[in-house]
């Protein structure tokens, strides 16, 4: 007896007028998303303020 598949229709192709859109704008939403995190972070470590003190005993600075 030979078995009998039943066709089940799929489309070949997503619909690419919501498909498209939607991946650009998560594509954007991620280069903002590292820009940001990028732009927040510190590129330079902070002065300690013992740092600070000696410098400004070095140089006669006071700034209270």
């Amino acid at each position: 007896m030979p078995a009998h598949v039943e066709v089940f229709p799929l489309p070949h192709r997503p619909n690419r007028r919501i498909l498209k859109p939607a991946l650009g704008w998560a594509l954007v939403a991620a280069l903002l998303a590292l820009v940001k995190r990028a732009t927040r972070e510190p590129s330079l470590p902070r002065m300690s303020d013992q740092w600070l003190l000696s410098h400004q005993r070095e140089f006669n600075r006071n700034q209270d």
